[in-house]
């Protein structure tokens, strides 16, 4: 089963749950946007939520296993991957 984290704000489109899981065949690999398609179709208005004119939201940085995701949608995942949709970190100190 691959799992995507669903960020605090959404959770009330998954009925509170803070992570969906998709099921993956073992050995197959797929892309983080056909991970969201499979979990907005288990929760209606998540797909949309997470998404901003066939992209993702620009609120959002995608995490596979820990480790920044840069092509975002298009970065693949293995069958037992978590995937966690986070508000990118920004900022520091000004002075």
């Amino acid at each position: 089963m691959a799992t995507v984290y669903i960020p605090a704000l959404m959770q009330e489109l998954t009925g509170g749950a803070d992570h969906v899981e998709v099921a993956v065949p073992a050995g197959e690999r797929i892309t983080v946007r056909q991970l969201l398609e499979a979990a907005g179709r288990q929760h209606a208005g998540l797909l949309e939520a997470l998404l901003y004119e066939g992209d993702l939201a620009p609120h959002l940085a995608v995490f596979i296993d820990n480790d920044h995701a840069l092509m975002g949608l298009r970065a693949k995942l293995n069958h037992d991957s978590e995937v966690r949709l986070l508000p990118p970190i920004v900022g520091g100190s000004g002075g």
